[in-house]
């Protein structure tokens, strides 16, 4: 591993490794879904090892957050390595943070709508890009990485926020969600 491998990258290889389901290869559907696994990745894997920056999660409104990761998103779309669409959604899980917390449009999340989702898909571009940073990992960590995707990847969004409120109650102390996911004095 010669080159340092930072959050934006760790998107990129999150977003490129195979995973099966019914999810398409290169995707990952929400920015709370990311966010929350970017989370888990640093937690639960031996990212350690290869990850040479931190995501800096912090306590806030809906559990873990890091600003980190809206900042890498936008710099990956706007160098043309993912494609962030927004699309609507019935279920408004995955627009808490950006409705509440970090929308810079009155709190209503991207478009206006308080019901749109950020949906994040490789592009030509972040497809070689991607092949490059594999490169930067042996094939134990992206085996390892494969199979985090295919855990977490697919799971229904708050069956994964519950998993990540249950195992990190230290990151719900200002949660506006908490009695919501966790049930009222969970």
């Amino acid at each position: 591993m010669g080159n340092p491998i930072e959050i934006d990258d760790a998107i990129v290889l999150l977003l490129g490794s195979p995973a099966s389901g019914e999810m398409p290869a290169g995707e990952i559907k929400g920015i709370t879904r990311l966010e929350k696994m970017i989370f888990l990745l640093e937690r639960e894997t031996s990212s350690h090892k290869w990850l040479e920056q931190k995501a800096d999660f912090e306590a806030y409104n809906f559990g873990p957050f890091s600003q980190k990761i809206y900042q890498a998103v936008d710099t990956l779309a706007a160098a043309e390595l993912i494609e962030d669409s927004s699309s609507l959604t019935t279920d408004a899980s995955d627009s808490w943070e950006q409705r509440e917390l970090i929308g810079s449009n009155g709190g209503t999340g991207s478009g206006g709508n308080p019901y749109t989702t950020r949906d994040f898909h490789l592009t030509e571009r972040g497809w070689r890009y991607f092949e490059a940073l594999k490169q930067e990992l042996t094939p134990e960590s992206l085996k390892e990485l494969s199979e985090f995707k295919k855990r977490f990847a697919y799971l229904p969004l708050r069956q994964l926020i519950r998993y990540v409120y249950s195992r990190y109650e230290q990151y719900t102390t200002k949660s506006l969600i908490r009695d919501q996911v966790l049930g009222p004095g969970g």
